[in-house]
């Protein structure tokens, strides 16, 4: 598996570095003049961070309380560690997850809030998917974009309902399959932590309040996520409406979530948006500036919270230290 995402990475640079060939100066040039204008992108996608970090907190069940806050913090790392790190981009909801044990969760607590907020989050973004093959439609867009989303739902939607399915019907019997057997493998292994893994899914999924807003809270995010675009797009002097906006955003992340495998979404995400700019009717400079200036917003938000990360981990975060102390106890 590691010499997999290892592979992936160094074709999505090559194709990175062919893109770049490709479109010569023009997109180096935008991301030279971006300046300060990266400030106003880097404070919307704060937002976004915050409201992904409330849906986790929405949907949690926790014996110990752990307030929006924490779910905010540990999202901002979470995106980090997925984004940044040479890990597929699931490491970074293995890490969420140990940190919210941290902060003083059990661990299937974590394990089962991680996996609810991730399947609210898919069930959003197909919401946000058609909101942009809506708009692609209705404004009488490139057939090709239009035929190549609805093949790309007929697959993930299936996949997002298999999920669901999984969770509130067959994961028990699932787990309890896996407990005996691990038991027959190893009599002194506790196995409990299995059945309380479904017995926290099930917690937040009887809180149907609670994933309403959970579901709000990422939509919000997403939308954010079409303003992102468009400040960034007028900061470079590639103005494109919010309409197209709507359309790169949405549809980027359905492809950019198809290939969770490849670390960082490297070459996926920029092949894609300069495919989505083009099917527009944009310059393929236009798609690829906007993806150089993800980079550069990535890195600017991911870096200190890969070095928040390293804090909490050698204990110099004494709140997480504490809380996870606290919650150890008997």
């Amino acid at each position: 598996m590691q010499m997999f995402m290892r592979l992936s990475a160094l074709l999505g640079l090559v194709a990175v570095g062919w893109l770049l060939w490709q479109q010569g100066d023009a997109p180096l040039h935008a991301l030279a003049t971006v300046g300060f204008g990266i400030v106003p992108v880097i404070l919307i996608h704060i937002l976004q961070v915050w409201c992904s970090g409330m849906a986790w907190h929405a949907v949690a069940d926790t014996e110990v309380h752990i307030p929006a806050r924490t779910y905010v913090w540990t999202r901002w790392i979470r995106e980090a560690v997925g984004g940044l790190l040479p890990v597929a981009q699931l490491g970074g909801e293995v890490v969420g997850g140990r940190l919210l044990v941290l902060s003083g969760a059990k661990a299937a607590e974590a394990a089962g809030s991680t996996t609810v907020d991730l399947t609210v989050e898919a069930v959003t973004l197909v919401l946000f998917i058609l909101m942009g093959l809506g708009f692609a439609v209705t404004a009488g867009l490139a057939h090709g974009l239009i035929a190549y989303t609805l093949l790309g739902l007929a697959v993930f939607v299936p996949a997002v309902c298999a999920l669901l399915v999984l969770q509130r019907r067959g994961l028990l019997t699932l787990l309890e399959g896996l407990g005996a057997w691990l038991k027959r493998r190893w009599p002194s292994l506790d196995t409990e932590g299995l059945r309380g893994l479904h017995d926290a899914i099930e917690a937040s999924y009887r809180n149907p309040r609670g994933l309403w807003v959970g579901c709000a809270w990422h939509l919000a995010g997403w939308l954010g996520g079409v303003i992102e675009i468009y400040v960034m797009a007028e900061v470079i002097n590639m103005p494109v409406t919010l309409g197209q906006a709507l359309v790169i955003e949405s549809l980027g992340q359905a492809i950019r979530a198809a290939a969770f495998f490849v670390p960082a979404g490297l070459g996926v995400q920029e092949g894609s948006l300069v495919w989505l700019a083009m099917q527009l009717g944009l310059s393929p400079a236009t798609g690829l500036s906007l993806s150089l200036i993800k980079r550069v917003r990535e890195l600017a938000l991911g870096l200190p919270a890969l070095l928040a990360w390293h804090w909490i981990e050698t204990g110099r975060w004494p709140r997480f230290t504490r809380a996870g102390a606290v919650a150890q106890k008997p």
